[in-house]
């Protein structure tokens, strides 16, 4: 995972990044698409709506955005998204509050396994308002540890909540996904280290009954022994900063916590 992702993108001239990123930063806010008019007016932009229009058309030429055939206004594409991911997304992060308080709640978890899956579960849910997912293996055996592995999930009304017809039509597979260890093995990125984070986006998703989704998944524990997998699952219109930035950080207490109490 991701394993259709691109291998290269296409080079863009310093605005036309301007204008595909907050065509990015537009469409997650709204779920709508996006036009020069608002683009011009909301970033304070040099140029005129007319010479947005032909860079969003330049942008589409390039697989970056589409447009709904009803709307003039844009959408990006999954190769849209990957672009904001590799080359324009600032560097993901919570807020130190959020840290702060996130680490507390951490501290005081029970040394119970199931009680710190469903932590890390709800915790992430939470930050980022998407279904969360929680796994573990206490062998860390990765070419088999899926069968004993515990899977943990939260948030799944959330993907109902989502404006996206598509993505609602296709809960049930995030459902069946998460209670079906053998295609959720299929989905989890094997080559992960500790505390990389890897990002899967619609059609770059092999299993394609998910490809309305997104998915973010981060690998926590020990190389030699216990670990698992935190991540998020939700419509590709998803805050991939503030997302990242979560299972990064919800990883890294999930590895503290594996380091410091062996009988996670």
């Amino acid at each position: 995972m991701p394993e259709n992702a691109p291998d290269r993108l296409p080079q863009l001239p310093p605005r036309r990044r301007d204008i595909l990123h907050a065509v990015i930063r537009e469409h997650i806010a709204s779920a709508r698409p996006v036009a020069s008019a608002a683009l011009v007016q909301r970033y304070g932009l040099d140029v005129s709506s007319a010479t947005v229009r032909n860079d969003l058309a330049a942008l589409e030429e390039l697989g970056l955005l589409t447009h709904p055939h009803t709307s003039a206004g844009r959408v990006p594409t999954d190769l849209g998204y990957r672009y904001f991911i590799d080359s324009l997304m600032p560097d993901p992060a919570l807020r130190h509050e959020e840290r702060v308080t996130v680490s507390h709640q951490f501290r005081q978890a029970p040394s119970d396994t199931t009680e710190r899956l469903r932590l890390a579960a709800s915790t992430l849910a939470r930050l980022t308002a998407e279904a969360a997912l929680a796994t573990f293996d206490p062998a860390g055996d990765e070419t088999a540890g899926m069968w004993s592995r515990e899977v943990f999930y939260e948030g799944i009304d959330r993907i109902l909540e989502q404006p996206e017809a598509e993505v609602r039509d296709h809960v049930r597979e995030v459902v069946s996904l998460f209670h079906d260890r053998a295609r959720l093995a299929q989905v989890l990125p094997r080559t992960l280290d500790e505390g990389d984070v890897a990002v899967a986006i619609g059609g770059e998703i092999a299993m394609e009954p998910l490809r309305s989704f997104s998915f973010v998944i981060g690998r926590y524990g020990r190389r030699d022994g216990a670990a698992g997998y935190v991540g998020i699952v939700g419509p590709r219109r998803m805050d991939y900063q503030r997302t990242i930035g979560a299972v990064r950080y919800v990883g890294e207490l999930m590895t503290d916590l594996v380091r410091n109490f062996r009988s996670l």
